[in-house]
């Protein structure tokens, strides 16, 4: 009888059951498999689990709450959902980009594990502002992506998160965050929706400041600050009036950047005027193909040595008149012209103003990036030679051909023809 103890024992965990002993028949039970839980979209729902491992799937945007209870549960939960793993050891699945009121209440880094959908921007890992939990957040709009209530690092100890997606070719990929150390950079933010002239100034910390609608003046002050003169970056799942992907929005209302010491980050729009200060800088701006005749941004302290320019431009084939992307169109239409009455340096992308900078900077080193190609030759030199990605990196502009990206400031309208 030992024999049949173990096999009923092996074919339990596979969902069926031999029941017996020496002196009765052998009678065969079948377990079900667990159903799995949807909630429906447009509910606020409370989707919870029995004592058996299940998977539970929230809808994005609903203000669900999945509980796994017992037992190791699948949780696919999205933006405005909170996740209680319970007992066991839980699979966490954020799908999309997550946001304000994401949150996983009780993740336990030495049982679950966390699986986020990859998105093409960079992540980084803070403490939750009151210091009891952390928070993965957005590097670039510093928006905040998941929080982890109830939970803390020690010294040595990381949070493995596992990033997947359709368009990664070598598959998923896992990146370890180190336990941080603060709450990240302050956010200083002007009313949304406004069309008014703020005058915004940052703490000697790391700050993050949004211009939003009007002619504002920012200074970061201290710090490596993150200024925008628009309302920072939004992202669009579906087809609007442009392919799906990440939408910036900048200002084009003759905003002026100060990032002042430290190594700070301004995101420009057409007639801007920006000083990054003391400190390597980096400058975002973009080829408005939506207004050609829009006023170029004005860099005015601009240093080849240390800071760098970053020049987007959108390349959709059938997006209207914008062509199918190449680099040899990209490089033909790039225009870098100094102009010895203003001692200024114009940078043109297919006719289109871009940004002046300081002085004579026509011999400045330039890089050409696809930013959404699967190919391994994504970096292209001025002359057109396959570069690689340190080299193209490395370079003081560089102009990224974005499959999805746009430029819409205040006065834009993003609504449907």
């Amino acid at each position: 009888m030992e024999l049949l103890l173990l096999l009923g024992i092996g074919i339990a965990a596979a969902g069926i059951v031999l029941l017996g002993d020496d002196d009765e028949e052998l009678v065969t039970a079948v377990i079900p498999e667990p159903t799995p839980k949807f909630g429906e979209k447009g509910e606020d729902e409370l989707l919870t689990g029995t004592e058996e491992g299940e998977d539970i799937y929230g809808n994005e945007g609903d203000a669900d709450t999945l509980d796994g209870g017992g037992g190791n549960d699948l949780l696919l939960f999205g933006t405005g959902n909170t996740a209680i793993g319970g007992e066991g050891e839980d699979r966490f699945q954020l799908d999309g980009r997550g946001g304000a009121g994401t949150v996983i209440e009780d993740f336990d880094p030495a049982a679950d594990s966390l699986l986020i959908e990859e998105t093409h921007q960079d992540v980084a890992l803070y403490q939750t502002e009151d210091g009891t939990g952390l928070r993965l957040v957005e590097t670039q709009g510093m928006t905040t992506v998941l929080t982890l209530n109830n939970l803390s690092l020690e010294d040595g100890q990381t949070l493995d998160v596992e990033f997947y997606g359709a368009h990664l070719d070598d598959g998923p990929y896992t990146v370890a965050f180190d336990a941080p150390s603060d709450s990240g950079p302050q956010i200083i933010d002007a009313q949304r929706g406004t069309d008014g002239d703020d005058n915004l100034a940052g703490t000697a910390g790391d700050d993050v400041i949004f211009g939003e609608g009007g002619a504002d003046t920012l200074a970061g002050g201290e710090g490596n600050d993150t200024l925008f003169s628009g309302s920072s970056t939004v992202h669009f799942p579906e087809s609007y009036n442009h392919y799906p992907g990440d939408l910036t929005q900048v200002g084009d209302d003759g905003d002026v950047l100060d990032g002042g010491a430290g190594d700070d980050t301004l995101w420009i729009g057409p007639g801007t005027t920006a000083t990054g200060g003391e400190g390597a800088d980096s400058f975002h701006a973009f080829a408005n193909v939506y207004e050609p005749g829009s006023a170029a941004a004005e860099i005015t302290d601009f240093n080849p040595s240390e800071d760098n320019l970053m020049i987007g431009f959108p390349v959709v084939a059938g997006f209207g008149s914008l062509p199918s992307f190449s680099f040899e169109d990209a490089i033909a239409g790039l225009s870098i012209a100094y102009d010895a009455d203003q001692d200024s340096t114009l940078i043109t992308m297919d006719g289109v103003a871009v940004a002046t900078l300081p002085g004579d900077q026509s011999g400045i080193s330039v890089a050409f990036h696809d930013d959404y190609s699967t190919d391994e030759d994504r970096w292209r030199d001025a002359s057109g030679n396959t570069i690689s990605a340190a080299d193209g990196n490395a370079a003081s502009i560089i102009l990224t051909a974005h499959q999805d990206q746009s430029v819409l400031g205040d006065n834009y309208d993003a609504t449907p023809a």
